[in-house]
């Protein structure tokens, strides 16, 4: 969807929730988000909060978790995750059938603070980087998240699976993996690059090569268990706009509008 295709949405669902009661300013935005909205939404919050005059109470899981907890009927005025995890869940009556698209994030390799940088221009250098790291944290390959499944996948193409199980620190979260980073625990991590940007305690080395990255397309929905809806409709206005935009990039993110 882009930019003038999402403020069409915006305006119909405008038309459609004019029908309804005022909601209460103080009644907050409950969204439901995976992790790699994390570092946007907390950069975004007081601006929203601010020109609106809405709370915004957010929930940070991951992709599986999200979808599992509104399946099961968990309260949530909006959810974000991926665009193909919206469409299954608007297919379920979880979520509204139109959406508004965010952007697009990419994989990348976090740091501990003041460590050197590693080369991350090839696939070969890559793959010396995985052989030669003491331990290395990514999202578990069992635990719902998006990246998990895919490294697993890299991990063969390049030859170095055995290797990078053998010191593998396994984590369920993005913010999980940052830690492990900061602490020490991992040499280095790698997830979703906006997890990675703004952590404390890690440095963002950059993108995995381009002819081995992951680009996932993600969104945001109002769900079918909204209880405020004009709350909701003026979050989605304000994340797809410029200021909500300009949030997003900061933190790593590929946005075409």
């Amino acid at each position: 969807m882009d930019f003038r295709k999402a403020f069409l949405l915006l305006a119909s669902l405008t038309a459609l929730l004019a029908t309804l009661p005022p909601a209460i300013a103080q009644e907050p935005v409950r969204v439901l988000a995976t992790g790699v909205f994390a570092t946007a939404l907390q950069s975004l919050t007081q601006p929203f909060e601010s020109a609106t005059g809405y709370k915004i109470q957010a929930s940070i899981a991951n992709a599986g978790e999200v979808a599992s907890r509104i399946v099961a009927g968990e309260d949530a005025d909006v959810v974000m995750t991926s665009s193909t995890s919206i469409t299954t869940l608007a297919q379920q009556n979880a979520l509204a059938t139109n959406h508004v698209v965010i952007g697009r994030m990419r994989l990348g390799v976090a740091v501990q603070s003041g460590a050197a940088m590693p080369d991350l221009t090839s696939i070969e250098a890559l793959r010396t980087l995985l052989l030669s790291a003491a331990t290395i944290a990514y999202i578990d390959p069992n635990g719902g998240g998006t990246s998990g499944p895919f490294f697993e996948k890299m991990f063969a193409s390049l030859g170095v699976a055995d290797a990078v199980h053998a010191k593998a620190v396994l984590c369920k979260t993005g913010a999980e993996i940052v830690r492990a980073v900061a602490s020490g625990k991992a040499s280095i991590g790698m997830t979703q690059a906006s997890e990675i940007i703004g952590g404390a305690g890690v440095a963002f080395a950059g993108y995995l090569p381009d002819a081995l990255n992951l680009t996932t397309l993600y969104s945001a929905a109002i769900a079918t268990s909204v209880k405020n809806p004009k709350g909701a409709l003026a979050f989605l206005e304000f994340i797809a706009g410029p200021a909500g935009s300009n949030y997003f990039r900061r933190a790593g993110w590929d946005i075409d509008r």
